[in-house]
């Protein structure tokens, strides 16, 4: 049987030196992945598509594919998923997805892979973090030492297991939410499928973390021993205080909460509990700040 190899796609829009900071981090990683997919949401002729098209020269099996404008983040995402379908991928192939202009971390792949190069993916189980942090402003670019520690961020208990049950997951995270991110995140395609095909369709990419990990052809979320990824984020960040943009959301991840509990009836009394939950935080206006829970020190 041959080895588990997904296929990396990473996502961009108005990178600049960002992407170019993400495509240097792939030079050394790309042969861990079946395929290297960058979408550049922007016009033919941009800068960015410039530095993508330079950068096939250092990493031939690079996909460079630019929907052509600028697009939001979900129509962005259909792109993509259009794209792969459309050149031969199958449901059941393993995405590593890669949020707009983070590092991949090829020390962390290196360190979960088998020796014939495999990942150790299990079918029905979708992956999230952690997550190596460094933090930047909005207008200025990271220029710390490289060689310095990074924080291990997250979304799982720290004392307890890396693997728990998709709606346990959820439910812990809308009642006490902590740092989450898409980056880095490994599913099979068959998840951005479902979530290009739901209905109500989903607007915006607040919640999209729970929306792929409620697909219902994933029933466990499980966290890797180490970092796969350099997520570039904002120090006085508290993502949980968006309480008013993620509700826009909310109404599709609730559909999403309902079909999910259909496919697996055992998950119905945890999905509920969460969201009897976000009822009535909402109903007293009151949101639980977002926890910033660091796992470990790994190096870069």
């Amino acid at each position: 049987m041959s080895p588990i190899r997904p296929i990396l796609v990473c996502m961009s829009w108005r990178g600049g030196a960002r992407l170019e900071r993400c495509l240097t981090s792939i030079v050394s990683a790309h042969a861990h992945f079946d395929r290297v997919v960058v979408s550049v949401a922007s016009e033919p002729a941009s800068r960015d598509m410039g530095i993508a098209r330079e950068f096939v020269a250092r990493i031939p099996r690079l996909e460079v594919i630019s929907p052509g404008r600028e697009l939001p983040t979900m129509q962005h995402q259909a792109f993509w998923i259009d794209y792969l379908v459309r050149t031969g991928a199958k449901p059941h192939d393993w995405i590593v997805w890669m949020s707009y202009d983070d590092e991949v971390r090829p020390q962390g792949i290196d360190e979960i892979v088998d020796e014939s190069g495999g990942w150790p993916l299990r079918e029905g189980t979708g992956y999230f973090g952690p997550w190596a942090m460094r933090h930047e402003g909005t207008d200025r670019l990271w220029a710390g030492d490289s060689s310095k520690q990074l924080e291990s961020w997250t979304s799982f208990p720290v004392d307890g297991p890396l693997v728990l049950p998709a709606a346990t997951w959820v439910r812990d995270q809308l009642r006490q939410p902590t740092y989450m991110q898409m980056s880095g995140s490994v599913n099979p395609l068959t998840s951005f499928l479902y979530l290009r095909d739901s209905r109500p369709r989903k607007r915006g990419p607040m919640r999209i973390e729970m929306a792929i990990a409620t697909a219902p052809n994933i029933r466990f979320v499980q966290e890797f021993p180490t970092p796969i990824s350099i997520i570039y984020g904002r120090s006085n960040s508290d993502r949980a205080s968006y309480a008013h943009s993620a509700r826009t959301e909310d109404a599709h991840l609730a559909a999403g909460l309902l079909r999910y509990g259909a496919h697996h009836p055992s998950a119905i009394p945890i999905l509920t509990r969460a969201v009897v939950d976000v009822v009535g935080a909402y109903a007293r206006r009151t949101h639980p700040r977002e926890e910033w829970r660091v796992r470990a020190m790994v190096r870069p």
